[in-house]
């Protein structure tokens, strides 16, 4: 990473993620323009993280400035910056000409990117949009410190980024939910039924990421002819199940364009 400081506007549960990801590599300040959070800037000095006392003057001590607030405060969060630094955006929607109209330079610097839950464990799946080549690399570096960072080409793909893997978690939780009370309604125990659920889903995550066989190649793995598995997944289809999953990941990659206006 080459930047020596780094601000957080914002510093809610994800800035925090990415704060204990970089860890020591940088210098950190932070600014949350939220109401005063006793809890918060108690978690930022277990993590050296310094304050800064207002938005302006985190701007003006650091080399870059992620934005971190929510998209609909993102407006007011940067009224008062100057707008001379380079910027990284995490707000789901706000393209990376709306960040700019905010702020006083036109030519302001500033890549955008869609993380995930999975950086609370430094686990996060982070799409990168960005056309300036070092702060595209320095966004990369951030972001691989918490996960998986990887590039997109065309800023319009992050919707498609923010309705996969920014509310996939949601979708797998909802699986992991249904799956636990099936088996509870088949007589499991409720805590038992939920870990099998939750380390079945994972085993077969894990067999995909470290062989990179379609999916298709393993569900036939698993099925026998005439077996108990090709007849739950014939339910399945149906009732739908994969158009349902393709329809949410669909439905939020255009609510994340409707928040972006």
């Amino acid at each position: 990473m080459d930047v020596a400081s780094i601000g957080f506007l914002g510093f809610g549960k994800m800035a925090q993620s990415i704060a204990s990801g970089i860890g020591t590599t940088a210098k950190l300040h932070y600014f949350d323009p939220a109401p005063d959070d006793a809890s918060l800037h108690a978690t930022a000095r277990k993590m050296n993280v310094a304050p800064a006392p207002t938005a302006r003057e985190l701007e003006t001590g650091v080399d870059l400035l992620l934005l971190c607030v929510k998209p609909g405060d993102m407006a007011r969060a940067l009224s008062t910056l100057e707008g001379n630094k380079s910027y990284i955006t995490i707000a789901a929607g706000l393209s990376v000409d709306t960040v700019v109209s905010s702020l006083p330079n036109p030519s302001a610097r500033v890549a955008r990117v869609m993380p995930n839950l999975g950086a609370t464990i430094a686990q996060s799946v982070s799409g990168v949009y960005c056309t300036d080549a070092a702060l595209l690399k320095t966004t990369l570096s951030i972001f691989s410190s918490i996960g998986m960072a990887f590039q997109v080409q065309k800023e319009e793909l992050l919707h498609a980024v923010t309705g996969l893997s920014g509310s996939g978690p949601a979708y797998a939780f909802l699986f992991l939910q249904s799956l636990g009370e099936a088996g509870i309604l088949q007589g499991l125990p409720a805590e038992q039924s939920f870990e099998m659920a939750a380390r079945t889903v994972k085993a077969a995550m894990d067999l995909y990421l470290e062989n990179r066989e379609h999916p298709g190649q393993w569900i036939t793995k698993v099925s026998s002819p005439g077996g108990t598995t090709i007849e739950g997944l014939a339910t399945l289809e149906d009732h739908g199940f994969r158009a349902a999953v393709i329809r949410a990941v669909e439905a939020a990659a255009e609510k994340s364009r409707q928040l972006g206006g």
